[in-house]
């Protein structure tokens, strides 16, 4: 579905995350949580990240969007809980953890749950295949495993960590899309805004393959966050099934 679609269809409606993760200023909104992500370190990755962005920001209705800081970057390879979101939703709550635990009880089980188990024993290399989340009112790079046999041992390592966490009927597992969030729609432009920006999104999609190279997916970090544009790594798993704290 093309930008100027969603404008049609779900322009008589706020964005579905203003005021929940930024408000229409572009600030980042209390919603704190846990996760595991890796973060985008690769340098030349990262330089085109930022290429991207920039010509994102710079587009017909790109003014638009709240886009996150540069230092926030990453992949998600596990997401864990929202403190509040979830709490009401049983099958996005662990079964051996109440409703009723603190922030800092639920952080500790998530972590400590997912620190258990031991990362895939090779490397696994990402590659950017087009962009997603608009049609939920935001803005991504599509990511995938660069082969099939990296795309099973991370499927494999989600799989393990839904299990130990009890969340493997969480609505979405099976089949989540890996990304790296750029920005949240906080207004809605023109159907000719959109349309606009449809062709540029076109126009850097048909580049990605030279302007985004292959990068190597780094340690997976368990972290903590308040919102949006801090993810602070607290234990930093190795392939020898060792938890690093984090100074």
């Amino acid at each position: 579905m093309s930008f100027a679609d969603i404008v049609r269809a779900d322009g008589n409606r706020p964005p579905r995350w203003l005021d929940v993760r930024f408000d229409r200023s572009g600030v980042p909104l209390l919603c704190s949580g846990n996760t595991m992500v890796c973060h985008l370190h690769d340098q030349a990755s990262h330089a085109a990240v930022a290429d991207i962005a920039a010509r994102l920001a710079a587009a017909p209705a790109g003014d638009c969007f709240a886009f996150t800081a540069p230092e926030s970057w990453h992949m998600t390879v596990f997401n864990g809980l929202l403190h509040e979101a979830d709490r009401d939703r049983s099958a996005s709550w662990p079964a051996d953890l109440s409703p009723d635990a603190t922030d800092d009880e639920a952080d500790a089980f998530m972590l400590d749950r997912m620190a258990a188990v031991a990362p895939p024993g090779a490397v696994i290399h990402m590659v950017a295949t087009g962009f997603s989340g608009l049609p939920s009112h935001g803005l991504g790079i599509a990511l995938a495993p660069s082969t099939v046999g990296e795309e099973e041992a991370l499927r494999t390592y989600r799989d393990r960590l839904a299990m130990a966490t009890g969340l493997e009927t969480r609505p979405g597992h099976a089949d989540y899309g890996f990304h790296l969030t750029l920005a949240y729609l906080v207004r809605w432009p023109s159907v000719a805004e959109a349309a606009a920006f449809d062709l540029v999104l076109t126009s850097i999609a048909q580049q990605l393959e030279s302007l985004f190279p292959p990068f190597r997916l780094g340690p997976p970090e368990l972290c903590l966050f308040d919102h949006m544009n801090a993810f602070r790594p607290q234990r930093t798993l190795t392939r020898e099934r060792v938890a690093t704290p984090v100074e």
